[in-house]
């Protein structure tokens, strides 16, 4: 990476010992201490799952070829982060890395949420080295796909390489399409959209409404952490109808509006109703008075 600032080179032996000592001093820099609080979050927890990517899968064996050593190197690149790591393995886990690294690259941001979830949820058992849940963070906190390579050294060993982008100082968005029974989704910090529409009774809440309680926090730390504009924000709920579980998860929501404006950031709610409505506009009333939140009611049939 010529011309690029290094927050971290490493090569040699990597234990729990080694990981402890690199993020010490990784803390301590100044490279690392000019980032905004967001990105130095996801690029930290990176760093933490690459190093103990190279600690669990590495080959303890000692006199191999320096051209092999595990090494570990990330550095400022353009707009981005970039964290390239590399250590020898048995030729015989490369069809188990190769199938993880798929799953993870393949899958989109909702559903690979999903599927850490499941994962982290599952009884572990002895001898269970993480199930991919290293890539998985990879992947969900660079906001990128996992490039990743296998260099044949003889006839046991292979150097497992990986490199991941991250992107810095910006937030993702939040899309998710209307469906018959979950609502539109569209949080786009760009354009200050932000909009809950349609009719909300999905089969599986948790699910659905933890993503978007997951995003927000993230948007909430970027903000507070960030020299962006002050703005207001202005979220909308468009909702046609929700059920009793959607409605637990819509008021954890709006809490955390409430959350985000005590700290001093501008955000106006606008609770869409229609006229005949009066379910609606309770309902309305009610999550803005539980969550001490400022609401502005607007009657769709007068616009």
């Amino acid at each position: 990476m010529p011309g690029s600032g290094l927050f971290l080179d490493y090569t040699g032996i990597v234990d729990h010992e080694k990981i402890t000592h690199l993020l010490k001093s990784l803390k301590k820099s100044e490279e690392f201490l000019s980032l905004d609080k967001t990105t130095g979050k996801k690029f930290y927890a990176i760093l933490v799952e690459c190093l103990e990517n190279i600690a669990r899968y590495s080959i303890k064996k000692s006199g191999i070829d320096v051209r092999f050593q595990p090494f570990i190197i990330a550095g400022k690149q353009d707009n981005k982060i970039v964290v390239k790591t590399g250590n020898p393995v048995h030729n015989g886990q490369k069809e188990e890395l190769v199938s993880k690294l798929n799953i993870v690259n393949q899958t989109v941001d909702v559903a690979l949420t999903g599927l850490y979830d499941e994962i982290i949820s599952k009884e572990t058992k002895p001898g269970d080295n993480g199930a991919g849940l290293g890539f998985i963070i990879m992947k969900l906190k660079s906001g990128n796909k996992i490039d990743y390579n296998f260099t044949l050294i003889d006839n046991k060993f292979s150097f497992f390489e990986i490199n991941i982008l991250i992107n810095r100082f910006t937030m993702r968005k939040l899309i998710l399409k209307k469906t018959d029974s979950s609502p539109k989704v569209n949080f786009d910090p760009d354009k200050n959209v932000f909009e809950i529409s349609g009719e909300s009774r999905p089969p599986d809440v948790s699910k659905f409404y933890g993503e978007i309680l997951r995003w927000w926090d993230e948007y909430a730390l970027h903000l507070l952490n960030s020299k962006e504009s002050k703005d207001n924000l202005v979220v909308n709920f468009d909702l046609e109808y929700f059920n009793s579980s959607s409605a637990k998860y819509i008021l954890d929501f709006c809490k955390q509006l409430a959350s985000l404006r005590s700290k001093g950031r501008l955000i106006d709610v606008k609770w869409k109703y229609e006229e005949d409505d009066d379910d609606m506009l309770e309902a309305g009333m009610e999550m803005s008075r539980i969550s001490k939140l400022p609401f502005e009611y607007v009657n769709k049939d007068l616009k």
